[in-house]
Order: C-alpha cells, then sequence, then structure tokens
C-alpha cells in the first residue's frame, strides 16, 4: 500500500495553519506521514506544530537549522519517508480528495511527478479566481517554463525516486519550486491533473513575491537555475 509524506514549511503561520494540517489529516492512511519543518518564528507557531504533534502520530516536527524557505523545504523533504512526496503550504486548504486523485494520477500515466489544478481564495476561503491551469497556461515546455515559470510548489507530488534528482536543492534558488519543476520536466515525466485539488490563500504575508523585478534580476536567477541543473544532470548521469 502506498504510502504519503507531506512535506510543509512553516514560518509565523498560526493563523491558518489549523485550518490546513486539518484538511490534510482527515485524509491520510495510517501509513502515511507529515513532516514539519520550523523556522523560528514570532508567533504560536512551535506551540500549534507541538499540540498536533502530541495528538496525531502522523505529524513530526523537524526544527530548520538553514532558515528561509529554500532550507525550510530541504529539511522538510529530507525528513519525508513515504513512497510519494506532496510539497504543501502552511496557509492553503487541500481539496478533499487530494490524496486520492494524485495518488491515482501517478498510477493511471506512470508519472515521477504530478502538478494538479487549484484556486485562489481569500482569507475568508471565498474562491477568488479562475482554475490555475486557465489563469496561468500551465503546462509542458520546459523552454516556457525556464522564461516565465508556472511551477506551484503547493501543487507538486514526485515519488521517491525523482525526489532523489531534486535533493539537496540548491541553497542559492531564486524559488524551490522552479527548481523542482525544472528538475522533473528535464530528468522525469510529469502528469498534468487538471481537477482542482487545492485553495491557495491569498493574503499580506504570502511568501511569493507579486513585485515586478528587474530584467537583470530576473536573468540572474535564471543563469543560476541553468547552472545548478547542469551539474545536478552531470551528477545523475555519474551514478
Amino acid at each position: 500500500m502506498a504510502s504519503i509524506s507531506v512535506a510543509m514549511a512553516v514560518y509565523n503561520g498560526e493563523t491558518y495553519l489549523p485550518e490546513q494540517l486539518d484538511s490534510i489529516l482527515s485524509q491520510l492512511e495510517p501509513q502515511d506521514e507529515i513532516v514539519i519543518s520550523y523556522d523560528k518564528s514570532r508567533d504560536g507557531t512551535w506551540q500549534l506544530i507541538q499540540s498536533y504533534k502530541e495528538k496525531y502520530p502522523q505529524v513530526r516536527v523537524l526544527e530548520n537549522t538553514h532558515p528561509g524557505i529554500n532550507g525550510n523545504f530541504n529539511n522538510a523533504i529530507a525528513g519525508c519517508t513515504g513512497d510519494y512526496i506532496f510539497i504543501c503550504d502552511q496557509d492553503d486548504r487541500w481539496a478533499e480528495n487530494k490524496r486520492s486523485a494524485v495518488l491515482e494520477t501517478f498510477e493511471k500515466t506512470g508519472a515521477d511527478m504530478v502538478i494538479h489544478n487549484g484556486v485562489h481564495i481569500n482569507t475568508q476561503g471565498e474562491v477568488i479566481s479562475e482554475p490555475f491551469f486557465t489563469l496561468y497556461r500551465i503546462g509542458d515546455g520546459k523552454l516556457k517554463n525556464i522564461l516565465k515559470p508556472r511551477y506551484s510548489g503547493c501543487c507538486t507530488a514526485f515519488t521517491r525516486a525523482m525526489a532523489e534528482k531534486i535533493m539537496p536543492m540548491p541553497m542559492n534558488l531564486d524559488a524551490y519550486d522552479h527548481w523542482i519543476g525544472t528538475v522533473g520536466e528535464f530528468m522525469g515525466k510529469i502528469a498534468y491533473e487538471d481537477r482542482i485539488l487545492l485553495y491557495h490563500r491569498l493574503h499580506d504575508n504570502n511568501v511569493t513575491p507579486v513585485s515586478t523585478r528587474s530584467l537583470k534580476v530576473i536573468l540572474g536567477a535564471r543563469w543560476t537555475l541553468l547552472q545548478n541543473l547542469r551539474r545536478r544532470i552531470r551528477r545523475e548521469r555519474r551514478k
């Protein structure tokens, strides 16, 4: 029986974290786990995740020693033991059938990675957008996704074999989910699942950048991504 690990990075997340954790725990099987990597926070996040850990044996908590979103997700993924790893934000909400739908897609397609659809919600949990696949034109395309990436970590799951190619994620990356999606496209097979399986919450403290960056910054980030990808492909070929 397949097992999943939910890799969650948390930081100052107490406001929406209970809703997210409850939406995940309600559909996990006994062999599954949630691996929470904790960056030192200023709110009650630590106490909250400890209370869930005490109540639910499937919840594991790891303290992160490399602060920042890349280091936090590196720590969470490294601690996962399941057959499939689901990337998870702290402030969203899973659809009730996310676990089963994603595993069904893996089984039907033989993919190494599944990227599924979702919608944005506001702080009250109301849907405020079209589906991501329509809104962002998400789909295959190596060059397209390097130039203008549309990967969302919170909508991504991958096999343990793919995790070995992804990890460790380079610490100088501009965006951890751009790395995960790019490795999936260049070093594996991605399946796209059209069902809406995530409600992505938009609020004032989102980590995802909303401001426009200069062309110089964007080109530098893409160059760093490609250099890391080249080194990772060479590493895998030497195995």
